[in-house]
């Protein structure tokens, strides 16, 4: 958990414990003066007033404390930007286009925002999108030895003559 989400987390409880704890004293409080008839109807009936009114007042700074839900893939879970295009760690596509106007939504949403058309879902956990490229080049070779020593790793020139490394004498493999 970071820093960040552990203190929306302590905000969160501080303000509901004393919401919580601003009820109970409401409460108590009228009870107490309408049985001992100090209060009268009007009283509880702005006490009541008071209370309905602050009452959605914690729910929104509760809300504001807590912050929107962070978004993640549908198909990992894993977390991403609002801004994201595809997943950093699986790959899928997290725009989609609309089948009626063309336009690009989010995923996650089942009809489109202009058109209104339903949109179809496109989850899938066995096609990838690695294979949705065509390869025109192929990369450079790696080489069968490497080109720095694994146990100190200094850069070795002329690699594939060596069989230890210069600086610590290691097996280079």
């Amino acid at each position: 958990m970071s820093i960040r989400n552990y203190r929306r987390r302590t905000g969160r409880i501080i303000i509901i414990f004393f919401s919580i704890l601003f009820i109970a004293l409401f409460l108590v409080l009228f009870l107490i003066l309408g049985s001992t008839g100090l209060g009268t109807l009007t009283d509880f009936l702005i006490g009541l007033l008071v209370f309905l009114i602050v009452l959605p007042v914690i729910g929104i700074v509760i809300n504001k404390i807590a912050g929107p839900a962070p978004r993640v893939c549908p198909r990992c879970n894993f977390p991403v930007s609002d801004y994201a295009d595809y997943c950093k760690n699986c790959g899928m596509e997290l725009l989609i286009r609309c089948p009626n106007c063309n336009r690009l939504q989010r995923a996650e949403q089942f009809a489109c925002k202009k058109c209104g058309s339903p949109l179809a879902k496109t989850i899938s956990a066995a096609k990838p999108a690695e294979q949705d490229y065509i390869i025109i080049q192929e990369g450079a070779k790696i080489p069968e030895k490497p080109n720095f020593c694994p146990t100190c790793g200094s850069s070795l020139k002329n690699a594939e003559n060596l069989r230890f490394c210069e600086h610590c004498g290691a097996k280079i493999t």
